[in-house]
């Protein structure tokens, strides 16, 4: 039923949008005057289409395919309908697949700029371009939605579609497929309704479908690649997951956030896709346990996990006491890891503190000289280290001076760190004369000199 309906839908999407283009060919105004015989028919049909996708009966595949068809004619109905598509579900298609739409905004400006350029060639052409006005209205709206800025009209939407899709869901779920059929929706691309004279219904179970088995060129060439990304990426999730397994990750939480720090481009891409696992309650807290745990195991410290860390804890400000507790749980370990783990967290937390994101206190815990083992004099040492040579004297004079307080724990740090930086760095290779590491080392010690108790001036 499903099926059938979106093909009804999109094929007459598919007339609507041919016939509104032709009228918008042969007449030079507006649409808005061009009569009413076929101006509301495209746009209740896209409404439709887009509110689909939002209750997951749709993949976002055939949003995305008919906002670049949109984009690839551009005219004045084109426009009107993009604005109704990014109005409706904009949102939702930022949050499904963002490097989706950052392709999408790309080309909208790329499309603007030439509709702009040849507005005054509509006649050669054959059918005017939307008008100036309406396409910066829409670079608005997209640029809003690429930035995540919300107005007061789509919260109010959101919140509305929100309480509808938990109702979907909770009906999706009382089937005998039970959660195999909340979590489904159909994967139909535009493409594929189009070619359905051609090659069938794929998505239909015994009905034919001819495929690209008989044809590699073109258009079909496309899908054979797109097929083999498949397949590769396929392969590469098997590697992660075997990986994950050898690491211990022993639930699937811990599995999921496994490959998604092992498989994402880079920092963004994993924080978009960390946030989209929408962890409750105290399972977010494996987030930081994984991610620390990975930056361990790295040959050499990869400052990737500290970005992460960093996306993390500006989004969830709760995260930055999760991590001061790792840090904690990998302190009490220092008799069972191994020096390269000491070394990476030790960077870790040393690009943390530099980023305040952590304060400079959480090494208190380890800065017990008489009892502490080899790996934690390599970590305090690589720790002390990288701060000197990632920062100026200032501001080692500011962190090492405000490490300490008034209080029995705050002199006691300060006093431990004195008797480190005088054992362990002042012979260090690192420390020579006219260095950035010796001028942060003399702040370092002359911080940890002064006199707390000086006297306070009376007004």
């Amino acid at each position: 039923v499903g099926g059938h309906l979106l093909e009804s839908l999109v094929k007459s999407y598919i007339q609507a949008r041919d016939v509104a283009r032709k009228v918008s060919s042969s007449n030079s105004e507006s649409l808005d005057n061009a009569g009413d015989g076929y101006s509301k028919e495209g746009p209740n049909l896209v409404l439709i289409l887009s509110f689909l996708y939002n209750f997951q009966v749709v993949h976002c595949t055939l949003i995305y395919d008919i906002i670049r068809d949109l984009i690839k004619s551009f005219r004045e109905i084109d426009v009107e309908l993009l604005l109704l598509i990014l109005r409706t579900c904009g949102f939702q298609l930022r949050s499904d697949d963002p490097s989706a739409l950052k392709d999408i905004v790309l080309l909208v400006q790329e499309r603007a700029l030439k509709a702009t350029d040849d507005h005054s060639k509509r006649d050669e052409i054959g059918a005017p371009y939307a008008g100036s006005a309406r396409i910066s209205f829409m670079i608005d709206a997209i640029t809003d939605l690429k930035n995540n800025k919300k107005r007061k009209r789509d919260e109010g939407l959101l919140e509305k579609t929100g309480k509808f899709r938990k109702f979907v869901g909770r009906m999706k779920s009382a089937t005998p497929l039970g959660r195999a059929s909340a979590d489904s929706c159909m994967r139909i691309a535009l493409q594929d309704i189009i070619d359905i004279e051609v090659k069938g219904r794929w998505w239909k179970v015994g009905a034919s479908f001819i495929g690209n088995q008989f044809h590699a060129d073109g258009d079909d060439m496309d899908t054979v690649n797109k097929q083999s990304a498949s397949k590769a990426k396929g392969v590469k999730e098997n590697k992660l997951l075997k990986l994950a397994a050898k690491q211990h990750m022993n639930t699937d939480i811990r599995r999921s956030i496994f490959c998604i720090l092992m498989g994402s481009s880079d920092c963004d891409d994993a924080f978009e896709k960390l946030v989209r696992l929408n962890l409750k309650g105290k399972q977010d807290r494996e987030i930081v346990r994984v991610l620390v745990h990975c930056c361990g195991q790295e040959k050499s410290y990869n400052p990737f996990y500290a970005f992460v860390a960093i996306r993390l804890c500006e989004f969830q400000s709760n995260t930055k006491f999760t991590l001061q507790l790792s840090f904690w749980d990998v302190f009490k370990q220092f008799d069972e890891i191994k020096a390269r783990k000491a070394a990476n967290l030790a960077k870790l937390l040393s690009h943390l503190v530099r980023e305040n994101i952590l304060s400079f206190r959480v090494v208190s815990k380890v800065l017990d000289l008489e009892v502490l083992p080899e790996n934690g004099v390599i970590f305090l040492t690589m720790f002390v280290c990288n701060i000197f040579e990632n920062c100026d004297p200032i501001f080692v004079g500011h962190l090492f001076g405000g490490s300490g307080s008034v209080d029995a724990e705050g002199i006691a740090l300060r006093e431990s760190l004195s008797v480190f930086l005088l054992q362990y760095l002042k012979g260090h290779p690192s420390n020579a004369k006219k260095s950035q590491f010796r001028a942060c080392y003399k702040a370092a010690v002359k911080a940890c000199e002064v006199d707390i108790f000086e006297p306070v001036k009376r007004r």
